[in-house]
């Protein structure tokens, strides 16, 4: 999340903007912004673990009532261009890579029509 924080500007610059979604509740998460120091990365709280899982397909553990990472980078219109799950942090998006396949998705539109 600091990762994506920290590149709003530069998503912007791509007219794309980023969400976080979290099973926490409304004060948890705010918690958890502040202390990640978050400044223009939106978080969103108190989604339902089934109901998310059931249409994303995100992992999730039931003992501990969460949501695996689930990224999913979007093209206009809603389609999903991207889509990566983890079960841990290792193979996630990165602001980096997300920005990459952003220029590609919008290279390959204009080639297109």
């Amino acid at each position: 999340m600091v990762d994506f924080d920290g590149a709003g500007s530069l998503l912007k610059t791509l007219d794309a903007s980023v969400v976080a979604l979290s099973v926490d509740d409304k004060d948890t998460t705010a918690g958890l912004a502040e202390g990640l120091h978050l400044r223009t990365l939106r978080m969103l709280h108190s989604a339902d673990v089934a109901e998310v899982s059931s249409l994303t397909g995100a992992y999730t553990e039931e003992k501990r009532g969460i949501l695996h990472a689930t990224g999913f980078i979007l093209a206009p219109g809603g389609k999903v261009a991207q889509a990566c799950y983890s079960t841990g942090p290792i193979g996630r998006f990165t602001a980096i890579d997300t920005m990459r396949i952003l220029r590609f998705v919008q290279q390959m539109r204009q080639r297109q029509g």
